[in-house]
């Protein structure tokens, strides 16, 4: 199991994804964005997975970046766009 980290780009993005994972019995947390990485609404989704996995929890226009969380360091892992709108 691996600690990835999701930003969003909205903090709708950060609600709907809570709900989803929730709603799937998937632990996670909710956090502030670690000071080393920039963007987002501010909040953040710290889930553990095996690799791989983490895919099946992006929403598409609603997910800003996944990063791999090793300690403190964050790998980035994929970058997404916002919805046009």
């Amino acid at each position: 199991m691996e600690e990835f980290l999701f930003l969003f780009h909205s903090t709708v993005g950060v609600v709907q994804t809570r709900k989803l994972l929730q709603a799937s019995g998937v632990s996670f947390r909710v956090a502030d964005i670690p000071r080393t990485l920039r963007g987002g609404c501010g909040l953040c989704i710290r889930l553990q997975c095996p690799p791989g996995i983490e895919q099946q929890w992006v929403l598409p226009g609603a997910t800003q970046a996944i990063y791999r969380c090793e300690g403190e360091a964050f790998e980035q892992v994929a970058v997404y766009e916002s919805s046009p709108g």
